[in-house]
């Protein structure tokens, strides 16, 4: 067996494998364009006297976190066949991935788990939910008409949505950075259905959402708003679709979204979907790009244990005042020499670790779940120094 990249001449070999795995056919449009969009050199396979038996995808992307970019790993359509399933070449691929991705200086990936048990053993961890809504007509809500309009647009409109988007994303840890590419190929073209914005009364646009309305029922895609008058407005909209529509849906809304409270009934179907994982995949140079909260002069020790990527086993020593922030990495002792456990620090695994930086989980809570360990003032000075922004994730790959 050997591991390669693939080539262009192995594009079609890959979806076939893909359409196995995943039990799923494309289309011929569909699958032209696949071709257009992938870079056959984002991927690594298992190769047998020619044969492809297992394979994945990083996609270089960016997530924000607070107004910091950082490059990530998107790890997509890994897929073995069935006969070598159980024989380590998925957890082979996604090592040789994760030292590649360091490489490249993406110091996070995400992943969106065909089972979360599976990607967890590997250093992967939840990091967002998001809620589905689902509510009769009768349920619709009835708001005064706000001043501004609703326009419809079409597919040409990347900057409109963009900015839009770019601002509402600003609000959310973790929501990936579009660019036009992006927007066209995986937005436009996988969200398929009609778009509209909200503009307000001086003419800028605040709000937009993607939709479908189907067999009497309305499919909201993406609905995003950067204000209270927004948020009527584009709901106005919904509701004005009631001669056409029995049911309603709004997929993937971030958790931290006011609903369901907000509406006027809140007594409708609300489902928390866990969805994507993350994993620090270089801590040393993640700590260094993240945006922790400045304050008077603290600092914090942070013995971080990853078995999968061994690099980021060590002791960071993370000095912070309101001027700089300073990230030593202390490299563990070779086994055999004196060495005492430290007094000092947090103790976790890189999947917590992620957990917290990303703020899907609170270091007091994963404390009390003797998830971490460390004294109690130092599980608090890490609660301060975390980002407070929610995750929110309306993505896929």
């Amino acid at each position: 067996m050997e591991v390669r990249k693939l080539t262009k001449n192995d594009i079609d070999e890959s979806f076939d494998l893909s359409q196995f795995a995943f039990q799923y056919t494309l289309s011929e449009e569909e699958r032209e364009h696949r071709r257009t969009i992938t870079r056959p050199e984002d991927s690594i396979g298992y190769y047998s006297d020619g044969e492809l038996l297992a394979k994945m995808t990083t996609l270089p992307l960016q997530i924000q976190i607070e107004g910091v970019s950082f490059e990530m790993g998107g790890v997509s359509g890994v897929a073995t066949y069935p006969e070598y399933r159980r024989s380590g070449l998925v957890k082979n691929l996604l090592q040789q991935a994760l030292k590649e991705m360091k490489e490249n200086g993406q110091s996070i990936s995400c992943l969106f788990p065909f089972s979360i048990p599976f990607y967890r053993k590997y250093g992967w961890e939840l990091f967002v939910d998001y809620q589905k809504l689902t509510m009769t007509r009768d349920q619709l809500p009835k708001f005064n008409n706000v001043s501004g309009i609703v326009k419809k647009i079409d597919g040409t409109s990347i900057e409109v949505l963009k900015e839009i988007y770019d601002n509402y994303s600003k609000s959310y840890t973790g929501m990936l950075i579009r660019n036009d590419n992006w927007w066209k190929d995986w937005v436009f073209y996988r969200k398929k259905g009609r778009m509209a914005v909200y503009i307000n009364p001086n003419g800028t646009p605040r709000g937009y959402i993607i939709y479908e309305v189907k067999e009497r029922k309305m499919t909201i895609k993406e609905l995003v708003t950067l204000d209270e008058e927004s948020r009527i407005g584009l709901w106005n909209f919904i509701a004005n679709h009631d001669s056409m529509a029995d049911e309603y849906i709004i997929l993937q809304l971030p958790l931290s979204e006011p609903y369901p409270y907000w509406l006027p009934d809140p007594k409708i179907q609300k489902e928390v979907v866990p969805y994507f994982m993350a994993r620090i995949v270089d801590v040393e140079k993640f700590l260094q790009n993240y945006p922790f909260n400045k304050r008077s002069k603290s600092v914090l020790f942070l013995h971080v244990v990853d078995n999968f990527a061994v690099w980021n086993s060590a002791t960071y020593q993370i000095t912070i005042n309101e001027s700089e922030i300073k990230v030593i990495k202390h490299e563990p002792k070779e086994k055999g020499t004196c060495q005492q456990e430290p007094k000092r620090g947090i103790f976790c695994n890189i999947n917590d670790l992620t957990a917290v930086l990303l703020n899907y989980q609170c270091p007091s809570h994963l404390f009390q779940m003797q998830r971490i360990k460390g004294r109690i003032e130092e599980i608090d000075l890490l609660k301060q120094l975390t980002v407070k922004n929610a995750t929110g994730f309306i993505d896929f790959f």
